[in-house]
């Protein structure tokens, strides 16, 4: 019977995370982390081929718990009320998972995609981006954004507004301030307004 691993890939992750926020990604290189965690070095490129390959594998955990979260907001019944719930969870997981969303600011999911990644994170990534895509144009359908406009209407107001809002702190190392969550809000009704005045045309 396999022997356990001492370090699971998860807690490697959890260092690699740790070490990001407190000394930046620069200093992030596998010596570094396998110091952090307190393991030999092969302990983390037997799980991983590299400190690139490694940061990607955490940035994937980091985007898809983000989505465990935001893809069930865009779900809601009122497309309004899944605009702004997405919007808002944006802030609200960023202030509750600082480091995590740190993270997320590391990679663009493009960068992800070319041919000189292995092709289980390319899959990965992949995968990812097709539920994120999905939940949103399930909402701009909602929403009738069947055009360019108003499909960037929507984008705009759930993934743009809350973004911008909480990059500063972010990059700081802080959490985002709770008083940006109805400036949020308030921003995203604004942008989303034609499509809410069409929306109740149409079903009056």
């Amino acid at each position: 019977m396999p022997r356990p691993a001492s370090f699971p890939a998860d807690d490697i992750l959890d260092a690699t995370r740790e070490l990001i926020a407190q000394a930046g990604p620069a200093a992030t290189t596998m010596t570094a982390v396998a110091q952090h965690l307190g393991a030999p070095s092969g302990s983390l490129y037997y799980r991983f081929a590299g400190r690139d390959y490694l940061v990607a594998t955490l940035w994937l955990r980091c985007v898809r718990r983000f989505l465990d979260g935001y893809v069930p907001a865009l779900g809601l019944p009122s497309p309004l009320d899944a605009a702004l719930s997405a919007a808002r969870f944006v802030v609200e997981w960023s202030r509750a998972h600082v480091d995590d969303a740190r993270v997320l600011l590391l990679h663009h999911s493009d960068d992800l995609l070319s041919d000189t990644w292995p092709s289980e994170l390319r899959e990965e990534n992949l995968r990812l981006q097709d539920r994120l895509n999905d939940a949103i144009g399930r909402l701009e359908a909602a929403f009738g954004a069947t055009d360019g406009a108003g499909s960037e209407r929507v984008r705009f107001a759930v993934v743009d507004v809350p973004y911008a809002a909480v990059r500063r702190s972010l990059q700081a190392g802080l959490a985002p301030p709770s008083t940006i969550d109805e400036l949020v809000v308030e921003t995203a009704t604004h942008v989303l307004e034609p499509l809410i005045r069409s929306t109740r045309k149409e079903s009056s």
